[in-house]
């Protein structure tokens, strides 16, 4: 199969073997503060206080450094005063990186490795962090991702968001039944009362054309109706023969504030993708390894022309309500309603026919799924002091219902002499499974962030009862599980007036599984704890915010083997992950900015009773190996240096180094080397109307594996990549 795959929450699963087993020194941390830089700027967004507000020249090109969140605590709180790791890339980040998915947008994040797919992410975007799956928000309501469905994976156009939040680490407080790897919370262009408008076209590498706009301001002189219109085109080939990315993006969004006290906003958005992109492997041999013909390249399509295709539609719509009644009070709804259809027929290679050096083996797939998500969420606001103590009390209670239906059909292909492809005629599979699951989720959760001096301490509980049912009536099963778990985070934070802040903090996670045990039982939901430590950094009136953590995050009651049982699980899988992030985004100088990351993550399977095909084709036990695809070294950095005055103000050139160390399959006997990738890029703000960029990723064409799986199951990394943007703003 093209995926590793297990029943979990009801739903068919990506398998998660991810975790950690690392002793940390003492490290000494210096992180420096940046002169002030960059004006006022007219935000286009509800947000204005999520960034620093500082003096000093800007253009077009200038990124303001992210000043407070809404996804990690559910309420507008300066990041520094969260006692968690939080990264944030803002819409100015996205455009000056000229990031074509969200994937991309993450690539100078710490503790996130969003390309492990390489690449096939364009028809498989999964995202991790700190060893597990990063599940993905859209304004702070569940999607569909990769945690919970097959393909059905939401993938909406980075530009239109304005920014990605990431809450690094067990979420399940705030959001029920989520990973413990994190959030990335997709945040939407929101109406402005500033006017918006801006036209772009783009032309690049692999006959590369897109085109948008973003369109925003009053409806109404009073200001009381507000609006944006965001849209994209695209139709472009990939670096892989025979296969393109087609797109159609379309959001509109409407604010309503009939008064100080009310406001709403309607958010909708629709994306049709007829040609997603590409989604395959290579074997070890032949990119990895040198065949007797050499390496495999990696433009060769590994699929089958006349039967491939893949195409994705995604939908959503809602709304967030808010209504201050007094002082103390205030009243919120927020629902969401997310609906996605992805239909994958693929040929995929299988690894070489025995004996051979340049004939694989393949199989024909094909997996259509669709998936509706709705959420509700009702929140009461309090601000209040008792005595010395301020306090931002919230009290909740949320709802999500989630509908999926996948069928899938496997069979056999014919074989293909990857260097003189004949791809032949493929026959489409029988229908082998035909799942309808249905999953809900009821919460109610409390949060309190105390304030007391330059003491900010936070204490979150929640209870929630979740239940799920998968009916099969091809393979003729039925399951059902229904679970509970309460949750809860705390954390520390110490203000200096110097702008250190050292903090500490405990979450809690949980996930419902199904799995039948031996003797008629059903699984218990795992859970994980994470313990974290660490120190943000904000100089006073200066626009640089840099955060360094240490993290042990550990997952228990995962499923396993029953060996004593052949054919049963048992919950004595354990998952560990510790690690080192640092981050810091600066204006080092008025005309230097600075984005910087740096993740240690050692990754291994603690306990399991599973095992995994080593490169021999032997079997060997997981327990004690190190996560598959996860570098345990990863740095970044990104400079930007812009002239505001003299002959060559307007210009400016950036450039951008990302390394990953090596990393292993699940057996841990194929080892991928390490690997460098350079960015640049120039970019020319003519202060009217124009805004021109020309942007290279993966500069010096470094080809690449970016990850295995198995001994058959690798990718290919991205290439070289040129994009020339002409922006037009009036």
């Amino acid at each position: 199969m093209s995926k590793i795959r297990f029943r979990q929450g009801g739903v068919i699963r990506q398998r998660r073997l991810f975790a950690v087993e690392f002793t940390l020194s003492a490290m000494a941390l210096a992180l420096t503060g940046a002169q002030a830089f960059a004006a006022d700027q007219a935000r286009d967004n509800a947000g204005t206080s999520n960034v620093m507000t500082v003096t000093g020249k800007q253009d077009g090109t200038t990124i303001p450094v992210a000043k407070s969140v809404s996804s990690a605590t559910k309420t507008d709180t300066p990041i520094i005063e969260i006692p968690q790791s939080v990264s944030v890339v803002n819409k100015e980040q996205i455009k000056a990186q000229n990031a074509q998915t969200v994937a991309q947008a993450l690539r100078y994040t710490a503790g996130v490795r969003s390309e492990l797919r390489g690449d096939s992410t364009a028809g498989a975007p999964y995202l991790f962090s700190r060893g597990f799956y990063l599940e993905q928000l859209l304004d702070g309501s569940r999607m569909p991702s990769d945690t919970s469905f097959g393909y059905a994976i939401a993938n909406f156009d980075p530009y239109g968001l304005e920014r990605i939040e990431i809450l690094h680490g067990p979420a399940s407080v705030l959001y029920g039944q989520v990973n413990p790897g994190g959030v990335a919370n997709l945040v939407s262009k929101r109406p402005t009362e500033t006017p918006v408008h801006e036209v772009f076209t783009t032309v690049g590498s692999h006959n590369r054309y897109q085109a948008g706009f973003d369109l925003g301001g009053k409806l109404t002189d009073d200001g009381k109706l507000l609006y944006r219109l965001t849209g994209t085109g695209l139709d472009s080939d990939t670096q892989v023969k025979d296969t393109k990315q087609k797109r159609l993006y379309i959001a509109p969004a409407v604010t309503w504030r009939p008064n100080d006290d009310t406001s709403l906003t309607v958010l909708a958005k629709y994306q049709h993708d007829p040609d997603v992109g590409y989604y395959n492997f290579v074997p070890a041999a032949g990119s990895l390894f040198n065949t007797a013909d050499g390496k495999i390249s990696s433009h060769t399509n590994m699929g089958a022309r006349g039967f491939d295709s893949h195409s994705r539609t995604q939908f959503s719509v809602g709304y967030e309500f808010e209504h201050r009644l007094n002082d103390v009070f205030t009243l919120r709804q927020n629902t969401h309603y997310s609906y996605v259809k992805d239909d994958l027929d693929n040929v995929f290679s299988n690894g070489f026919v025995s004996g051979s050096d340049d004939t694989v083996n393949r199989y024909a797939f094909f997996n259509n799924e669709h998936a509706k998500v709705f959420t509700i969420d009702n929140q009461v606001l309090a601000d209040f002091a008792t005595g010395p103590v301020s306090h931002s009390l919230l009290t909740g209670v949320d709802f999500q219902r989630i509908l999926y239906r996948e069928t899938v059909g496997l069979g056999a292909a014919s074989t293909l002499n990857v260097f003189s492809p004949d791809y032949g005629d493929i026959a489409t599979p029988a229908t082998s499974s035909d799942d309808f699951i249905r999953q809900k989720q009821l919460g109610a959760y409390s949060q309190d962030q105390m304030s007391f001096g330059n003491w900010r301490y936070l204490l979150g509980m929640r209870e929630d009862w979740a239940d799920a049912d998968d009916v099969n009536p091809v393979t003729a099963s039925s399951t059902a599980q229904s679970s509970r778990a309460f949750t809860w985070r705390t954390g520390l934070v110490y203000l200096f007036d110097n702008g250190i802040a050292p903090y500490a903090s405990f979450a809690k996670s949980f996930t419902p599984q199904v799995g039948e045990l031996f003797g008629g039982g059903m699984a218990k939901p795992t859970t994980a704890n994470q313990y974290e430590v660490g120190v943000k950094y904000q100089p006073t009136g200066s626009q640089s915010f840099a955060t360094a953590s240490l993290f042990d995050l550990t997952e228990e009651n995962v499923l396993t083997a029953d060996p004593e049982n052949p054919g049963y699980s048992t919950q004595a899988g354990k998952v560990r992950s510790k690690g080192l992030e640092l981050e810091e985004h600066a204006h080092i100088t008025d005309n230097l900015q600075l984005i910087a990351s740096y993740t240690y993550l050692h990754a291994v399977t603690v306990d399991s009773n599973d095992s995994a095909t080593t490169i021999d084709g032997d079997s060997t036990p997981m327990a004690g190996k190190r996560i598959w695809g996860m570098p345990r070294n990863t740095v970044s950095t990104w400079l930007d240096y812009s002239f505001h005055n003299g002959i060559l103000q307007g210009f400016g050139t950036s450039a951008g180094v990302r390394y990953l160390s090596a990393s292993y399959d699940t057996s841990n006997t194929i080892r991928v080397p390490s690997v460098t990738l350079f960015d640049a890029g120039v970019h020319y703000d003519t202060g009217q109307h124009w805004l021109l960029s020309l942007n290279a990723m993966n500069l010096l064409d470094r080809h690449y594996v970016a990850s295995c799986y198995s001994a058959n199951t690798c990718t290919y990394g991205d290439g070289a990549q040129v994009l020339a943007t002409a922006r037009y703003r009036w």
